[in-house]
């Protein structure tokens, strides 16, 4: 191991004058990288818009689905009704046909 006098010392005895340039170098390659990333983030905005969009829309055609369940079952409830009601009326007559052409004995 080296003795402590033959070591350099650890702080320089002489400082920089002058502050070193900073790099001017071209930048056009990280210009072009934010530029795609913007060009891309407006694609992703525009995507997730068109999602919440037909995202809506297809809200809107299941509340449409919904009521025309809802329309076709008051409509099958009132044939079914109208089907009883002249099933009845049609008993009926054919009971006071029987009744009136053959008297009971």
């Amino acid at each position: 191991m080296p003795k402590k006098e033959d070591r350099p010392p650890s702080v320089p005895t002489s400082f920089a004058e002058t502050t070193p340039p900073l790099p001017t170098g071209d930048y056009s390659y990280v210009l072009e990288i934010v530029m795609r990333m913007q060009e891309s983030m407006g694609r992703l905005t525009e995507a997730v818009s068109s999602l919440k969009d037909q995202s809506k829309a297809h809200g809107e055609k299941l509340d449409n689905i919904g009521k025309d369940v809802h329309a076709a079952k008051v409509v099958v409830s009132f044939i079914g009704a109208l089907i009883l009601v002249v099933g009845a009326v049609i008993a009926w007559l054919v009971n006071t046909y029987i009744s009136t052409t053959h008297p009971a004995k």
